[in-house]
């Protein structure tokens, strides 16, 4: 079993401070499009948000903000909600990407085994899509602590293991911007 967190606690800087998870996006918000896609991969759904929580709550009973003060980005959000995980194992993406593939989680986890963190690549860049125990939240709190906020910057300090998904080039297409949703 396997929790599934979704990445939505940003300040949508560049959207315009809009809350992008909340933006229609072929017909419903892009929030729903990412559920759609890790629904039936994970067994909870925890959706990190900052702002419009009642509105999230309509998507899982687990909308959870940061535990720290002033948005201190992704690594954040993951470490709070990393608590309220009810399996051993998350999947962590981002809400704004609305065609990750329907078997992240199954190729991810085969490169997991040995290592507490699987993240997914493309063309050799790492994506924010991957695999995590979540007994290193404490790991997590302590980069925050020590003002280290950036993302791979953390994942890369943790032994862990990539898989490509370049056979899928479109899997972790990223919506940055309003324009790229009309």
């Amino acid at each position: 079993p396997v929790s599934g967190i979704i990445l939505a606690g940003g300040k949508g800087l560049r959207a315009g401070g809009v809350d992008k998870g909340l933006i229609p996006y072929n017909g419903k918000p892009l929030i729903q499009h990412v559920i759609d896609r890790i629904g039936d991969q994970t067994d909870e759904i925890i959706i990190s948000a900052n702002r419009n929580l009642d509105i999230y709550g309509q998507y899982t009973d687990k909308v959870i903000n940061d535990s720290f003060d002033d948005y201190k980005g992704p690594l954040a959000g993951i470490a709070s909600c990393m608590s309220h995980c009810q399996y051993e194992w998350s999947l962590v993406n981002a809400f704004d990407m609305p065609s990750l593939p329907d078997d992240l989680v199954a190729r991810l986890s085969e490169k997991s085994q040995s290592k507490s963190i699987c993240i997914a690549t493309l063309n050799n860049r790492h994506q924010l899509a991957f695999l995590v125990k979540n007994d290193l939240s404490a790991s997590i709190t302590a980069q925050i602590n020590n003002n280290q906020l950036k993302l791979i910057q953390w994942i890369e300090s943790i032994p862990h293991a990539t898989i490509s998904f370049d056979d899928n080039p479109d899997a972790f297409l990223n919506l940055n911007t309003i324009t790229d949703k009309n």
